[in-house]
């Protein structure tokens, strides 16, 4: 269950909060809360008074740290110190420098009950000294000497432009930030409903469904030249355009519209594989590395100047299906730090080097058409590139035979069973990878 989250200024900052005595179903139910609530904002860490519960204890989920701090006690911090730029779920609309220890030792109980200690250091110890500080009533601006430092800002306007569940991943965190103060989206475009299934009925992109489950505005242009949809977008004055698997180019009407930037979410690592099916591609080129760019739309095909880019290891049985799964959230924690560097004019567009720009194509059908008894060299990495579209097939017996990840076929009509399985009763078909 997501929920509501306190502000700073709310009551419950006033009093003392009392340790947790017994790690009931109850407090595993308020952690499994704010475990979601958590995912859903894109934070790194949350202490149980921001979900207006006077206790002590706190949970982060960053990186390799994922772990629950129950009645929490910093028992040595190091002596060197830097700054970096924080925020704070409870203090929407506002950024600053703060000076904290790199490394820390803390004790704490666990979920399980179990009593430990840890030394933490570098970003980790900066989380757990900032939601420390939350059991005690103090924010990071508390810490900010003098007030002129604090950087503080409207609520960030959003137009988001998406269709499938890559763009989904992508609105869903925007979602989470705007349910804690930080932005307004007052519009959602996507795709038009197509027919889907095998009764070819009328479907919503996963976009729609998910703006609709939060009540939040959206249509679906037949075509975006369309004046009245200009208007529109004019008229709500935003200040970024965010577009992630739309399916269209933007017109450079719409492009012009907003106050800061219009940013596409693109899932390579920019000039490689602009177009269409960039992260097939990086699996079928056998690379060991992709990730995701945030790049300003211009009028050719991702070609516009860099805002960030994150990298992400390929796993050996990462299919398109699985990987575009990780970029999408990669780049739903990306999209922040852009949005807000941008929001306070601390991040400078770079452009990209032509030169060494590649190119994806748009995948079809016939693409994954292999004659099983002179398969192509690399079919292993065809097959998870083309998973789950256009998908790697041939022809058996007469009928449509699908080569599936992990060694698994599917004969037409059937369910899918092992290739090891599937040889044992036909032993003409040699096909293996």
């Amino acid at each position: 269950m997501i929920l509501p989250l306190t502000r700073n200024s709310d009551p419950i900052w006033k009093q003392k909060f009392q340790n947790v005595r017994q790690i009931t179903p109850e407090i595993k139910r308020l952690v499994r809360d704010m475990k979601e609530t958590l995912k859903l904002t894109s934070a790194v860490g949350l202490a149980a008074p921001q979900v207006g519960v006077p206790l002590r204890l706190f949970i982060i989920n960053y990186a390799r740290l994922k772990e629950t701090f129950i009645n929490p006690k910093i028992i040595r911090y190091g002596k060197e110190t830097n700054q970096i730029e924080e925020g704070c779920l409870s203090v929407p609309c506002s950024r600053g420098n703060v000076n904290r220890t790199n490394e820390i030792e803390i004790e704490y109980t666990d979920l399980k009950g179990n009593k430990k200690a840890a030394k933490l250091s570098g970003y980790y110890a900066r989380i757990a000294q900032h939601e420390h500080d939350h059991l005690y009533s103090t924010f990071y601006i508390d810490r900010i000497l003098y007030k002129k430092d604090i950087c503080t800002y409207k609520p960030i306007k959003i137009v988001f432009f998406g269709t499938p569940d890559f763009g989904a991943t992508i609105l869903k965190s925007l979602i989470g930030q705007k349910l804690v103060g930080e932005y307004k989206i007052p519009l959602v475009v996507t795709m038009p409903d197509k027919p889907a299934g095998r009764g070819q009925e009328l479907a919503a992109s996963p976009v729609k469904k998910l703006a609709n489950e939060f009540n939040i505005p959206v249509i679906t242009p037949e075509t975006l030249k369309d004046a009245k949809f200009i208007k529109r977008l004019r008229d709500l004055e935003p200040d970024f355009l965010v577009l992630a698997a739309y399916g269209q180019f933007l017109p450079k009407e719409i492009l012009e519209i907003p106050t800061k930037y219009p940013v596409n979410i693109h899932p390579s690592l920019l000039p490689k594989y602009r177009g269409p099916s960039p992260i097939p591609s990086a699996i079928l080129n056998g690379d060991k590395y992709t990730g995701v760019t945030m790049m300003l739309m211009s009028g050719k095909m991702d070609s516009g100047d860099i805002l960030a880019a994150a990298r992400l290891k390929i796993a050996l049985r990462d299919t398109t299906a699985s990987l575009e799964a990780k970029l999408a959230e990669l780049g739903a924690s990306l999209i922040h730090h852009v949005l807000h560097l941008a929001t306070i004019g601390k991040i400078e567009p770079q452009p990209q080097d032509h030169t060494k720009a590649t190119y994806s194509k748009i995948l079809k059908k016939e693409d994954g058409l292999i004659d099983w008894k002179n398969p192509p060299e690399n079919l292993e990495r065809i097959i998870r590139a083309y998973h789950p579209w256009p998908s790697v097939w041939t022809k058996y017996q007469g009928k449509t035979l699908k080569l599936l990840p992990n060694r698994m076929v599917q004969m037409e009509g059937k369910e899918p069973v092992s290739l090891q399985q599937f040889k044992s009763g036909h032993p003409d078909f040699t096909l293996d990878w």
